[in-house]
């Protein structure tokens, strides 16, 4: 599948996955959503006719396990530090070949041929911060389809626990660096409840051979977050029929009260 990008004028998620994929790995693999939404999207692409598509496909995490299972996949993201880890992941996986990936936005992709999947994981939605940028997104999901093709996704579900939980500076991992060091990745966030938004903030702590402070690198992501309600609105508004909205990755019906997530399956009609 070739793709082309339309625009270049969207380019704030780019700087700051550039700076974050060293540690990108890590994030991910002391994060307990990942283990969770791992099977749910590789059977979702798996059962999905050609083309399936991974918005923010990031460093090839669910896309190689799909290629494994001898599916072709189109990766996009923003960002080129995320695609080169994408790429070395499936060349090493023996997968390269299955795995396309292209730098573009959620916003302007434009691929050859209408998908008849489209998947945007991990909360990936929440990197565009703005109601008139997921909408932007959804519609252009939305025209990238053919008829009867799906969009699957997954965004936060806040609740007043979650946010006391981010509010928490966290260590997220101990681990050792490239370079032999024993290293520190610590986590917290800074959130904006009236805007429905937050600024994670991660600093990686490298230590000398007598577990002193040797330097410390901090990062930052940008993210927000959508009540269900909101999603269901800008799901409507682009066209999209609504086929499931679950709970969590195991496919429990959407309850506000017990569930984990917000999980969505939507829809193009035929």
């Amino acid at each position: 599948m070739v793709l082309s990008t339309a625009s270049t004028a969207h380019t704030r998620v780019r700087p700051e996955y550039d700076r974050f994929a060293d540690i990108y790995a890590i994030w991910t693999d002391t994060a307990a959503s990942t283990r969770a939404n791992l099977p749910f999207y590789v059977d979702a692409c798996v059962a999905a006719d050609s083309p399936v598509v991974e918005l923010g496909v990031g460093d090839g995490r669910i896309a190689v396990e799909v290629a494994k299972r001898g599916v072709q996949v189109t990766g996009i993201d923003a960002s080129p530090a995320m695609l080169r880890l994408c790429r070395a992941r499936a060349e090493r996986a023996g997968v390269g070949e299955q795995v396309r990936t292209f730098e573009a936005d959620f916003r302007d992709f434009t691929l050859a041929e209408p998908a008849s999947l489209i998947t945007l994981p991990y909360h990936s939605l929440g990197h565009l911060t703005g109601l008139d940028d997921k909408q932007s997104a959804m519609r252009q999901i939305f025209s990238q389809l053919r008829p009867g093709g799906q969009f699957i996704f997954d965004d936060f579900l806040v609740t007043p626990l979650l946010l006391a939980h981010m509010r928490q500076v966290q260590l997220r991992a101990l681990y050792r660096s490239p370079e032999g060091r024993d290293a520190l990745l610590w986590v917290t966030s800074l959130v904006d409840e009236s805007s429905q938004s937050l600024t994670v903030v991660t600093w990686e702590d490298l230590l000398d051979d007598e577990g002193r402070l040797a330097s410390r690198q901090y990062r930052q992501l940008s993210l927000s977050w959508l009540q269900p309600a909101q999603t269901r609105q800008l799901l409507t508004n682009a066209g999209f029929e609504i086929d499931a909205c679950y709970g969590n990755f195991e496919q429990a019906p959407f309850d506000s009260t017990t569930a984990q997530e917000q999980v969505w399956i939507a829809r193009k009609p035929s």
